[in-house]
C-alpha cells in the first residue's frame, strides 16, 4: 500500500499538480509563473538544482547540460545516457537514464535565463522539482 501511495505521489509531482481551470485556459504550476517574457536562444550551458520531493532516491539529473541545436548535447554527471530538447515555446523534455535501468524524466520550462520544472522517477518511485540558470559562459 505504502508503495501505491508513493507511486500516486510521484504522478501527482510529474502533472504539475494544478487545479482544473476553466477550459481554454491552460493551468501553469507556481514554479512557472515566475518565467514569463520571451523565449531567447536556449542553446549553451544551464545549471541545474534538483530537489527531491516525493520519496528517496539518487537523481540521476546532472549538475549542468549543454544545449546545441536546442538538443541535449552533453551531460555530465551520474546518468549514463541522456535523451532531451527544447521547443520553440522554451518547453524542454528530457530523459536520463542511469545504470540498472533506472530512468528520470525532466521536462518544464527554460525563458530568459532561467528554467524551472518538475521531475519524476517511475524506476525509483520519487520525484520532485528542479530550476536551472544559465552559465555566466553562456551568456556572453
Amino acid at each position: 500500500m505504502r508503495i501505491l501511495a508513493l507511486a500516486l505521489a510521484v504522478c501527482v509531482v510529474a502533472q504539475g499538480a494544478s487545479a482544473k481551470q476553466p477550459r481554454g485556459q491552460k493551468a501553469q504550476p507556481d514554479n512557472e509563473r515566475a518565467l514569463s517574457g520571451p523565449v531567447g536562444d536556449p542553446n549553451g550551458r544551464w545549471n541545474i538544482e534538483a530537489t527531491t520531493t516525493v520519496g528517496e532516491c539518487r537523481s540521476l539529473i546532472p549538475p549542468s547540460f549543454d544545449i546545441v541545436g536546442n538538443k541535449i548535447a552533453a551531460a555530465p554527471g551520474p546518468a549514463a545516457s541522456f535523451w532531451g530538447y527544447v521547443d520553440e515555446e522554451g518547453t524542454i523534455v528530457a530523459r536520463f537514464t542511469g545504470d540498472g535501468e533506472r530512468v528520470v524524466r525532466f521536462h518544464g520550462t527554460l525563458r530568459g535565463g532561467r528554467g524551472s520544472g518538475p521531475w519524476s522517477s517511475s524506476t525509483d518511485l520519487c520525484g520532485g522539482t528542479w530550476r536551472a540558470s544559465r552559465s555566466a559562459a553562456a551568456a556572453q
